[in-house]
């Protein structure tokens, strides 16, 4: 599977196989401008200019978390679009964390299970960002042609992470919903549940 993002409210999901359209998504209320598939495939990230982060199952279309921006400087106002908007958003190598830039100066970290960012790093003029693959640091750019490098969280996963993580890495969504296991269980290996 491949995404596309085109500046465009939606983004397009397209088969690697017959070089078709899957499925468009739609959810942003403004162009989304960056997007990145989870270490297992098993999930999709979009971030907008709107200030949002959302966090898709590519297989159902299913729309299963949004993360908002908010202004960490309480005088910042939210209605300022334009200084929070989303550049750029990626996953951890180990698909625990993500990672986003956005106008607002700031490099912010999210874990999943965790609706607010855990860590923030002050940056000016961010454009994109990504996790060095064997995790621990981040690289930013800017849009004056640097490149920064941040410390990131290294976690080391769970037994129960690494076990979604190598069966999602082969089952679709609708492999998963058919397997005869309860129903918690497919709901973390879902992303459901975190």
């Amino acid at each position: 599977m491949l995404c596309s993002a085109a500046g465009e409210k939606s983004v397009f999901l397209w088969s690697m196989r017959s070089y078709t359209l899957i499925r468009k998504l739609e959810g942003h209320q403004t162009s989304v401008v960056s997007c990145d598939f989870s270490p297992d495939s098993a999930l999709l990230v979009t971030a907008s200019y709107d200030t949002n982060v959302i966090m898709w199952d590519p297989y159902t279309g299913e729309k299963l978390r949004s993360l908002r921006h908010s202004p960490v400087d309480p005088g910042m106002e939210d209605s300022d679009v334009h200084i929070s908007s989303l550049r750029s958003v990626c996953f951890s190598p180990e698909g625990l964390y993500l990672a986003t830039v956005a106008d607002d100066r700031l490099l912010r970290i999210w874990a999943l299970e965790v609706k607010t960012p855990i860590a923030f790093a002050p940056m000016t003029n961010g454009l994109c960002c990504t996790f060095f693959p064997h995790g621990g640091v981040i690289a930013t750019g800017t849009r004056d042609g640097h490149v920064q490098f941040w410390t990131a969280p290294r976690v080391l996963s769970s037994l129960k992470h690494l076990c979604r993580k190598a069966l999602r890495s082969f089952l679709t969504t609708y492999q998963v919903l058919a397997l005869p296991i309860p129903k918690k269980m497919k709901e973390f290996l879902t992303y459901r549940t975190f």
